[in-house]
């Protein structure tokens, strides 16, 4: 196992930190374990994604995409997991929703990371078809700027945890409507 594929797998025990100190809070939890689940699906396909030489970074691309399914969806998810199932945990979840900061900032990184795979599978298809002669962004570049990002990941998965009792404690005193003006209340 190379450098850069640990670095491929680093999310994966940053999730399991964050969802064992977040797990008393439902929709943390929740939102940690549908990451998580991308994660290990991600870690799984690993050795089958690096076959397809060609298709690697729309394999990449695709990814990213689903990695941005539980952060933006995950309301959603859970009513829909509700309906399915009854259990009153997904209707908690979904009651109690709220949209961090931190979520934000992995909604970035992940557009920035879909960025550079889209780039990185113009650039494989111009070199294909003998448009370009050489990389326009080699593998020294890419791979530093796929690091940083993993790493940003981390920190935000970290932040998000650590951040969660702070956001909770919040939400229950000042209720759902604590962002809206007086004169909405």
């Amino acid at each position: 196992m190379d450098f850069y594929t640990i670095f491929s797998f680093i999310e994966i025990p940053f999730l399991l930190t964050a969802l064992v100190y977040t797990w008393k809070y439902e929709c943390s939890r929740y939102f940690l374990i549908l990451l998580t689940g991308i994660e290990i699906v991600d870690a799984a396909l690993y050795k089958v994604s690096y076959t397809w030489t060609t298709h690697m970074p729309l394999y990449n691309m695709v990814m990213c995409l689903l990695f941005l399914v539980p952060i933006i969806y995950r309301n959603r998810i859970a009513f829909a997991l509700h309906q399915l199932t009854g259990a009153s945990f997904f209707f908690r979840v979904y009651k109690n929703h709220h949209f961090s900061v931190q979520e934000i900032g992995l909604i970035f990184l992940s557009a920035i990371d879909f960025a550079l795979a889209a780039f990185n599978y113009l650039e494989v298809w111009l070199y294909k078809f003998y448009v370009i002669d050489g990389w326009i962004m080699g593998n020294g570049v890419r791979n530093f700027i796929l690091i940083t990002l993993n790493l940003l990941t981390c920190f935000g998965l970290l932040t998000y945890a650590v951040k969660t009792p702070e956001r909770e404690r919040f939400y229950k005193v000042h209720g759902d409507n604590s962002y809206a003006p007086d004169s909405l209340k």
